[in-house]
């Protein structure tokens, strides 16, 4: 939660006096008394009204009460606004609130009205059903993106086939082990900057893993 607590904080304070006053006002929403603080039964019934259901439940109140007072000051209700307006995901795996790093489908990403999201848990031991192979962590999804937006420039994008073949072919032994492991990093990181498709990568880590074993 600390790190979505900064994000709503610099977002704020980054704003234009506008967007700072709208943030005020979401607050003295759900204040309903007016005593400056927000309380559980105040906290409950806004979100009953709109709709958020899932964020409507003690353990989400608590994570968002840093002090742990039993109520929520405005900049507590201000990481509650950003999640509500950035429209943070929930696992569609085991349905916890996805605070941090999460795992996203781009086929859906790109393509559908839903996104399909995972915890790293869920995804690591394949707790989901889903029709699609390309899954990417947030960060690498916006790798992804950015490369797609350079392709559309007409910047091009290297063939990863060709980037695989090429460095397995590459790798031979004969060298030494420092040097072995630095050409290995060297690829690896080439490879997970471009391509970015877990299918893409997996050959490639395999073909490394080997090099670097070679006595």
């Amino acid at each position: 939660m600390e790190e979505i607590r900064e994000a709503a904080l610099a977002y704020y304070e980054a704003g234009t006096q506008e967007q700072r006053q709208l943030a005020w006002a979401f607050f003295r929403t759900l204040d309903v008394d007016g005593d400056g603080t927000v309380s559980v039964h105040e906290f409950s019934n806004f979100l009953r009204d709109l709709g958020c259901r899932m964020l409507d439940n003690r353990s989400f109140f608590q994570a968002l009460d840093r002090d742990g007072n039993g109520c929520l000051d405005f900049y507590e209700v201000l990481t509650l606004y950003y999640i509500i307006k950035s429209g943070r995901p929930y696992c569609d795996g085991c349905g916890v609130f996805l605070m941090g790093l999460f795992f996203t489908c781009l086929n859906c990403f790109e393509s559908s009205h839903t996104t399909f999201d995972l915890c790293s848990a869920c995804y690591r031991g394949r707790r989901f059903v889903h029709p699609h192979a390309a899954i990417l962590d947030n960060y690498t999804l916006l790798t992804h993106k950015r490369l797609m937006t350079m392709g559309a420039l007409g910047v091009g994008q290297p063939n990863m086939s060709q980037i695989i073949s090429s460095t397995s072919s590459n790798l031979k032994p004969g060298k030494s082990r420092r040097e072995r492991v630095k050409e290995a990093f060297e690829a690896f990181d080439t490879g997970f900057t471009i391509g970015t498709y877990a299918t893409y990568m997996l050959p490639l880590f395999v073909a490394l893993c080997r090099y670097l074993i070679v006595d």
